[in-house]
């Protein structure tokens, strides 16, 4: 049996949390970082443009300019990430040791 209590403590859960999700979408035009952010999850979660347009209730090419920030800063990340692995010095593969050159 499902008490009185125990909907109504979901039901005001469910209510905070979208007031929360509408706060942050509100704040998401005004930052284009929390914007990316929105736009990145929306994309992990496989919503198509017109999802997209709906939620946040802008056009596409608002869209299109997030996606292609996005995919700038992937490509920066990994950039960074293999100009920082350790590159291995030439003369490792010969066991450590120059040759010698004769004189």
């Amino acid at each position: 049996m499902i008490k009185r209590s125990d909907v109504d403590s979901r039901v005001v859960e469910q209510a905070k949390a979208i007031e929360q999700r509408l706060r942050r979408m509100k704040m998401a035009k005004l930052d284009k970082n929390l914007f990316d952010e929105i736009v990145e999850e929306m994309m992990k979660d496989k919503k198509s443009l017109l999802e997209m347009q709906a939620e946040l209730d802008v056009d596409e090419q608002t869209i299109f300019d997030s996606q292609e920030r996005i995919a700038k800063k992937k490509q920066q990340k990994l950039l960074f990430k293999t100009e920082d692995t350790p590159k291995k010095p030439e003369n490792a593969e010969k066991g450590g040791k120059k040759a010698k050159e004769g004189k």
